[in-house]
């Protein structure tokens, strides 16, 4: 399946270079790459290579720093409303900006077409400070600078890195502070890759490195497959955790963020790309400017990045190590004991679950998990295993073709939406079992389901015809596993009474000989 940003929305950045396209009030400079264009304590920017390549055959300089104007705001638990700026060329405003040395620093920053008055910006500042009091959070807008086209765009992330690495500086020499580990760089997509400038200016020029970057679906387009000179990556930090979630792993180099493993762990919720809910209003949502219209709706998959980790903030879900994200949908990566080094809590907790694993050398790890379609999005995730009844009455009815569905029922009368078992018809024979993994079901102890079957006939298979009798599968059992409580609910049917298309069954623990088993 291709990602539903598809070509379009990748094309249509490239062509919003083009003055014809859309408004820009500074024509293109074409740059010449025996040039190097230098802004005084920030450094030179060539666009030789690495910043020219078969990935990346463009490059441009950076604009002048007055044009890009980027602001530092700062917020801190007793003021969120009227933050104070931090000025290169004030070095007191280090200490008149409420930064408290003791607590974490967070550095947040926007992405292409935003700027640090972007609501998601407010939701994480404000989730972060409710969290953690005592820590700041300063915001990076360079918003005048992140306009199209995409080109200039990506090279003016340079230099906002640049400066953000003398910002750091500053704060680091006036508040006495030891190291960087307590400051934290969290970016969205081209933000993703400012950040890692930020970090290896700071190495570079003032040997500090960052306690951590969270890259929040990193930008594809200019970024796959080039050097880790150009884009975000482990060196960058002493920890970098990095959220994939609008990729496109069957048709590369067309999403908007990227598919490749760049950070010490990196999670890709639904594998990576074409998130739930995705595809249905974004039409609706309101925007002043063409190009920022079609943005929002064509990255919803990008944005639930940020979207996600906001909420771990305050709710975080345990993440399972998996080879693919096909073996993790198919229930074979599952086991997540306490002592297992291979389950990690997504979001702001991740750092703590790294350090946790004992490893000799540094080994990226890449985690999957499912969320729901809306808010809350991060919910438990359960493998569900059906198994197909052997019975007499089953096997001479025989295989049959189509999806479960089902509904968790919960304490006091909670019910989940409807839940596809899977999601592409397939093949379900007598005497076999069958594991999915779901999301969508916000508790932990389901106490029973309803089960439906959609039939998928086909003309060219006799397999799925259905002359005689209606269609209909024989379920002996279900069984509901959760990733983080250990326990196991096994759930049966009325016996020997068939699942159909015309109505729904009820499967609950009662039915069953052994109702509750623990692994």
């Amino acid at each position: 399946m291709v990602n539903e940003t598809g070509l379009l929305f990748p094309t249509f950045l490239l062509l919003s270079s083009y003055r014809g396209l859309v408004y820009n009030e500074t024509p293109e400079i074409r740059a010449d790459p025996d040039n190097v264009v230098c802004y005084g304590i920030f450094d030179c920017f060539p666009i030789t290579p690495p910043w020219t390549s078969v990935r990346r055959p463009i490059a441009l300089y950076p604009e002048e720093p007055s044009k890009i104007d980027v602001r530092f705001a700062a917020f801190h638990g007793g003021n969120r409303t009227y933050p104070k700026f931090l000025n290169i060329d004030d070095p007191d405003t280090a200490h008149t900006s409420g930064i408290n040395p003791d607590g974490t620093i967070y550095f947040v920053t926007h992405g292409f077409l935003e700027s640090g008055k972007s609501k998601w910006i407010q939701r994480m500042l404000n989730r972060l400070l409710d969290r953690d009091p005592g820590s700041t959070v300063i915001v990076i807008d360079w918003g005048k600078g992140s306009n199209p086209p995409y080109n200039q765009a990506c090279a003016n992330i340079r230099l906002v890195g640049a400066i953000a690495a003398h910002i750091i500086y500053m704060i680091y020499e006036e508040l006495g502070l030891k190291n960087l580990d307590k400051v934290h760089m969290i970016g969205h997509s081209l933000g993703s890759h400012l950040s890692g400038y930020t970090g290896y200016t700071l190495q570079a020029n003032f040997g500090l490195r960052l306690g951590r970057i969270t890259g929040l679906d990193p930008a594809e387009l200019a970024f796959t497959e080039t050097d880790e000179l150009v884009r975000l990556d482990p060196s960058d930090a002493k920890f970098v955790d990095v959220i994939h979630s609008d990729a496109t792993p069957f048709v590369p180099k067309i999403g908007l963020g990227l598919y490749e493993p760049i950070g010490h762990v990196d999670f890709y919720p639904n594998g990576g790309f074409n998130q739930p809910g995705c595809r249905r209003d974004f039409w609706k949502q309101p925007n002043s400017r063409f190009v920022s219209e079609m943005f929002q709706f064509f990255s919803c998959s990008h944005s639930r990045a940020y979207l996600y980790f906001i909420e771990s903030i305050t709710h975080p879900v345990t993440t399972v190590a998996c080879d693919s994200y096909e073996r993790y949908s198919a229930g074979e990566c599952f086991t997540c004991h306490t002592d297992s080094p291979s389950c990690i809590e997504f979001g702001l907790g991740s750092i703590a679950g790294y350090r946790s694993i004992n490893r000799s050398h540094y080994e990226p790890i890449q985690l999957f998990f499912k969320t729901g379609p809306s808010e809350p999005y991060l919910t438990t995730n359960f493998k569900i295993t059906v198994r197909i009844s052997a019975t007499a009455a089953s096997v001479a009815h025989g295989p049959e073709i189509g999806k479960i569905f089902l509904y968790i029922h919960g304490p006091g009368g909670v019910k989940s939406e409807k839940i596809y078992f899977n999601e592409q018809s397939m093949l379900f024979e007598p005497g076999h079992n069958y594991s999915s993994v779901i999301a969508g079901y916000s508790s932990a102890h389901p106490k029973s389901m309803s089960i439906g079957w959609e039939y998928d006939t086909n003309l060219l298979n006799p397999l799925t015809w259905r002359i005689l009798s209606a269609p209909r599968i024989f379920i002996e059992h279900v069984k509901v596993k959760s990733l983080t409580q250990h326990m196991q609910v096994k759930m049966c049917p009325t016996y020997n009474q068939p699942v159909t298309t015309n109505e729904l069954s009820q499967v609950s623990d009662a039915k069953c000989k052994h109702r509750f088993t623990r692994d």
